[in-house]
């Protein structure tokens, strides 16, 4: 039975008091207070288009350009290039974009004190990933090594970003599968090899030293932790989906500090 329009008006009504609270609870609500006029109802036109069955709702802008921040602040906190593991935080870059480039660049100055250009998958080096992954860590102050996941590389399974990269945390390592078009995960998670504790200390993302002790601290656990975790840790808020294997790793697009 559809709704009503006082039903839908209701929603709406809740839904951008939801989205206010994230603002003013955020670590990022100084930069949230100071994002662009027009930015949200631009996003809105060009992600409904470039990102079909996406929510445009105001909490899902908000989460996800929560999320955008938060990428920046990894790339300006690392001074090296970094993959973007959302799809829906890259909605948000896209839609900025085009809606204020020059006024990005400003932006990214003021609040994480360089420009992050946008940068596509063949500009990225091999480790991108990684590097990003461990700076998220970094400033969530959880253990560089893992196996937790940041928030940023759990955004887009509890926001059910059609098409997005879904990573869950399967025995002690990081593993990848795409989302369906409803954001319910395709297939099983498969492990991400360049995302492992040996390729983050080959890559001289954590040091001898935490490299050890986090093998001992896999050793005392007995080395698993189950299969896929929940929402803690990159789980879907809508469930799990059926259907095809995707592999390969989230991530296509990133940016590096200048």
């Amino acid at each position: 039975m559809p709704i009503t329009r006082t039903e839908e008006a209701t929603m709406n009504w809740l839904n951008n008091l939801r989205a206010d609270r994230r603002r003013r609870a955020s670590i990022y609500r100084d930069a949230l207070a100071d994002l662009p006029p027009g930015l949200e109802a631009a996003w809105r036109r060009s992600a409904s288009t470039a990102f079909p069955g996406i929510p445009t709702d105001a909490l899902f802008f908000v989460r996800a350009t929560e999320g955008l921040l938060g990428f920046f602040h990894a790339v300006s906190a690392s001074g090296a290039r970094c993959a973007l593991p959302s799809l829906a935080a890259d909605s948000v870059w896209h839609a900025w974009l085009e809606h204020d480039p020059i006024g990005l660049e400003r932006f990214c100055r003021r609040h994480f004190g360089s420009t992050v250009p946008h940068l596509e998958a063949a500009q990225l080096e091999r480790g991108a990933l990684a590097t990003s992954l461990v700076a998220c860590r970094g400033l969530e102050q959880i253990p560089l090594p893992g196996p937790a996941l940041p928030s940023l590389f759990s955004l887009d399974a509890k926001l059910c970003m059609p098409g997005g990269h879904g990573y869950w945390v399967q025995h002690g390592e990081v593993a990848y599968a795409r989302l369906d078009g409803n954001g319910r995960r395709l297939g099983t998670p498969q492990r991400q090899p360049g995302l492992s504790l040996p390729a983050l200390l080959a890559a001289g993302l954590i040091t001898e030293q935490v490299h050890a002790e986090a093998l001992r601290r896999q050793q005392d656990s007995g080395g698993s932790d189950g299969g896929p975790s929940g929402s803690g840790n990159g789980g879907s808020d809508c469930g799990d989906g059926g259907g095809g294997c995707g592999c390969g790793g989230g991530g296509g697009c990133g940016g590096g500090g200048d």
